[in-house]
């Protein structure tokens, strides 16, 4: 779920449920905003324990949650999970009014329209891009519409309009640091992918995406060679990302966790 709201009635649905990973992001203020759920200890019960995830944003409006905060989130905690769980289809409760231009009552939030279009565009990553967005939440027209079509440009594979350099040169404030630590540090319990989240000072999304531009190019280039199966077992063999390169081996102190051509590793001790 995207709504700046807790969804209560979904996690209620399913929270006994080890089949159906549920995820939120929302404002919580320690349960002063409505509805006053979705506390990150709140992680299913029974055989569903552990597949309830609740981005808990705290701290009120001091400063309002924004793009660097959201897509730390889904950095840190919610793709290296989601990617763990390896779901059959994406389902998105697509509520909009985290968008800026609603009130403080109503959300108060800074997301942009077009960080909903990269957020989803990370999802298309999942379940072979099987990926449905049901539009519900949102009292702003011009926010709804806005991020309705970034949303639908990510889904039909349009190349998407850059988020700002500023943005990419920004770490999250710190009330989203302590939330993100509260809810990494409960989820690692149950995900082998997502380790108590910590923020170096000089990791910044730029940063991160740099190393994440050089992985891609670098498996890009492994799997465009002509080679047979000897050679290709003694590359994958050499292809670990903290032995391959100076920029891989930096981009784990970004990363709670780092991507080998298996998927998502514990980090080496």
């Amino acid at each position: 779920g995207s709504d700046v709201h807790h969804g209560n009635g979904t996690q209620q649905a399913f929270y006994a449920d080890p089949s159906i990973l549920y995820v939120s992001l929302h404002r919580y203020d320690e349960g002063n905003f409505f509805p006053g759920s979705g506390a990150p200890n709140e992680v299913g019960s029974g055989l569903g324990e552990g597949y309830n995830i609740n981005i808990a944003w705290t701290g009120g409006l001091d400063p309002p949650m924004g793009d660097v905060e959201y897509l730390t989130a889904f950095r840190t905690v919610i793709m290296p999970i989601a990617s763990e769980f390896d779901p059959d289809i994406v389902l998105v409760s697509a509520g909009f009014d985290a968008v800026e231009g609603h009130e403080p009552p109503l959300g108060g939030y800074k997301v942009t329209a077009k960080c909903f279009g990269h957020l989803t565009k990370q999802l298309l990553k999942l379940a072979d891009g099987r990926v449905v967005l049901a539009l519900e939440g949102g009292h702003d027209l011009t926010a709804i519409c806005d991020s309705s079509e970034a949303c639908i440009n990510a889904l039909l594979g349009n190349e998407l309009e850059p988020l700002p350099e500023d943005i990419l040169h920004q770490t999250p404030n710190l009330n989203a640091i302590a939330s993100l630590q509260k809810a990494s540090q409960i989820q690692s319990k149950y995900w082998k992918s997502v380790e108590p989240y910590v923020v170096p000072v000089d990791c910044a999304l730029a940063e991160t995406q740099k190393h994440e531009r050089e992985e891609t190019e670098t498996v890009s280039a492994l799997a465009s060679l002509s080679v047979d199966v000897e050679q290709w077992d003694a590359i994958c063999g050499n292809v670990a990302p903290q032995h391959h390169s100076p920029g891989l081996a930096e981009a784990s102190r970004c990363y709670p966790y780092h991507w080998s051509h298996n998927g998502p590793q514990n980090p080496t001790n």
